[in-house]
Order: structure tokens, then C-alpha cells, then sequence
């Protein structure tokens, strides 16, 4: 196969959106997100430090891909945020403010098309619940707007899918009958969906995600409120039943995840009260392999939707809210953002 600079020269590309497909050598600017880019091959799968965000913060939600990624929400300490981050794959830039504070939140989709649900707001939440909220919020690249609440108060779950299609599940601070409660929202409808299968005694919360659609998606570890808390079960939902299947090495709750249900990536998190992990895993479709750990072990990150070959891990707790964002890079093809000034 000939080379991309033997193929198209050595004119560099001026377009609005990433290439697809992409060749390894291609070298283009996104005049949307202001970055200049590449695809190179990488010889050796590693973490290594990037832009800090803006303020420290934990229990964040958080979508996008690892050029284009979005951050909101958040709480340090007792202090709820509203605060929305853009990430370019070199910088951080503020967007529009959701309308309500509030931590323990997630989200999925796309840094210009984000659902994000529940939360802890420091108040009642809509069913009664002191810590969680069954607000639901969309984002569409600038301003969020309100949309349907759920039927259930949510904080400290986790979601997959898109802005208009999401299954999220487990839950460790919302009303009893959604602990283990699945929900579907589709084009701005909740629907119940089945319980997840692990959750003692009553809950499972705070899982690590793969997958980016509401009907194939993995979660992963989780907090279940036992002595020690921390899991390493797995679950696989294909749209209508969740299946167990392989378990992490590691149990640990809250971790950051990415990629897919075939090729994932699993990081960080708790795995005692006070203790936290750097441990990376990745995920192949059947199995879990040990990769080099976060340079700083933390919980409560924030990720985004990307590839197991590409994605971030920002802020978190470790004990205290961090502003630390690193950058994972896995063996093989993958596309580089370069600093510029």
C-alpha cells in the first residue's frame, strides 16, 4: 500500500470535520475544534500527562471522544458545580453552564450532542430522595436545556448510548426501586428497563462504562455497599437482558472506561475507603489484560467516549478533587493532536 504523503502530497487538509476513513500519515487541520492533527502509529501502550482542567473536580459526567470531549457538573467537597469544559485534545475551553449544580452526575453522547441525568444537587431530588435528582439535561455543542425527568432520583450511576437513545443502571444514592433499576430514554421518553444481575444487599453504583449505544454496552466493577464494597463483576446488557461475564482483575468502583464492548478500556478508581488505583485493563471481547497504571491512582474521573486506543482520564479524587488530566495512548494506529501557538 502506498503512503498517504505519496497518495495526496504534502498539502496539508483544512476541513470542518476529522477524516473518515483516516490513513496512518495523514496530517490535517479540524477548522471546527482549531487543531492541528495526524494519525501515527504508536509502539508502546502508556499514560502521560496533558492540559489540567480548569478547576478541581470529581464526580463529574462526561462524553465526547478524546479530541473532542466534554466535562460537566462536579462537586469538591460540598461544593456542587455547573461548570461545562470542552476538550480539543490539547486545551480546555469553557461552554455553557447546565442549569443546575450538581455531582455524582453522567452523561453520554457527543461534545456538541450530550444527554446528562441525575446527580446529587445538595437537595431533595424529585421523588423525595435526599441525595439525587431525576433532572435529565441536553446539551447541543453551547447551551443545555432541560428535558423529560426520569422516573426514578439518580446519582452516582452511569450511562452509554447517545443524546436521544441511553440505557443507564445502578444506583447508590437514588429512591430504593432504582438501585439496581435500568432505564432507557429514547427521543426525550424514560421507560423501566431490567434490573442489572449483581447488586448486594440492595444496590450496585458508581460502574465503569463501554460502549457508546443503549443496546450494547458493558458495566463494569461498582460499589455494592458491602465489606469491601468494591466489585470486579461485569455485566453486558444487549438491549433487552443483562448477561455476567468475565471479571475485571481488579475490583474497584468508579473507574474511568472507553471504547467498546469488543475493545475496551478500564482505569483507575476506589478500592477502599480511602485507598484508590492507577490500574489500566483492557478488554478484547473476552478477556482482561493488565496494562501500565495511571501515573497518579485516582476514582471519580472524568473520561470520555473514546477508543481503548485513545482517550483521557481528567480530574478525580485521590483523596482530595484534582485537576490532573492524563492522556492514554494504546499500541497501534491512533490520531494525535498537536500543541500549537
Amino acid at each position: 500500500m502506498a503512503a498517504y504523503i505519496n497518495i495526496f502530497g504534502q498539502k496539508i487538509q483544512y476541513i470542518s470535520s476529522d477524516p473518515d476513513p483516516v490513513q496512518e500519515g495523514q496530517v490535517w487541520y479540524n477548522s471546527t475544534s482549531n487543531a492541528l492533527k495526524y494519525r501515527g502509529f504508536n509502539a508502546v501502550a502508556a499514560w502521560a500527562s496533558a492540559t489540567a482542567l480548569p478547576g478541581a473536580d470529581r464526580n463529574c459526567g462526561y462524553s465526547g471522544t478524546a479530541t473532542a470531549g466534554l466535562v460537566f457538573g462536579g462537586n469538591n467537597g460540598p461544593s456542587r458545580h455547573n461548570a461545562t469544559y470542552e476538550y480539543n485534545g490539547s486545551s480546555w475551553t469553557s461552554g455553557g453552564n447546565m442549569n443546575t449544580s450538581k455531582g455524582y452526575i453522567t452523561g453520554c453522547g457527543l461534545q456538541t450532542a450530550t444527554l446528562a441525568f441525575g446527580g446529587e444537587g445538595g437537595a431533595s431530588g424529585c421523588y423525595g430522595t435526599t441525595y439525587a435528582s431525576c433532572t435529565t439535561e441536553q446539551y447541543n455543542g453551547s447551551s443545555w436545556t432541560s428535558t423529560t425527568n426520569a422516573p426514578y432520583d439518580g446519582g452516582a450511576t452511569n450511562m452509554a448510548g447517545t443524546s436521544t437513545s441511553a440505557i443507564t443502571a445502578g444506583d447508590g444514592r437514588g429512591t430504593p426501586a432504582a438501585t439496581l433499576q435500568g432505564l432507557l430514554f429514547n427521543s426525550g421518553s424514560w421507560t423501566a428497563a431490567p434490573n442489572m444481575n449483581t447488586g448486594a444487599p440492595a444496590y450496585r453504583s458508581q460502574c465503569g462504562i463501554l460502549g457508546t449505544s443503549s443496546s450494547s454496552a458493558i458495566f463494569v466493577g461498582g460499589d455494592n455497599g458491602t465489606s469491601p464494597p468494591f466489585i470486579a463483576n461485569v455485566e453486558s446488557w444487549n438491549g433487552s437482558s443483562w448477561t455476567e461475564i468475565t471479571n475485571i482483575n481488579t475490583g474497584r468502583g468508579d473507574p474511568g472506561g472507553a471504547g467498546s464492548v469488543t475493545a475496551g478500556l478500564v482505569f483507575g478508581g476506589k478500592t477502599g475507603g480511602s485507598t484508590y488505583t492507577g490500574a489500566t485493563e483492557s478488554w478484547n471481547g473476552s478477556a482482561w489484560t493488565e496494562l501500565g497504571d495511571l501515573n497518579t491512582n485516582r476514582g471519580n474521573s472524568s473520561g470520555n467516549r473514546g477508543t481503548s486506543l485513545a482517550t483521557w482520564a481528567a480530574g478525580g479524587e485521590s483523596p482530595s478533587a484534582v485537576t490532573t488530566v492524563e492522556e492514554w495512548t494504546g499500541e497501534g494506529e491512533t490520531t494525535k493532536t498537536v500543541a500549537t501557538s
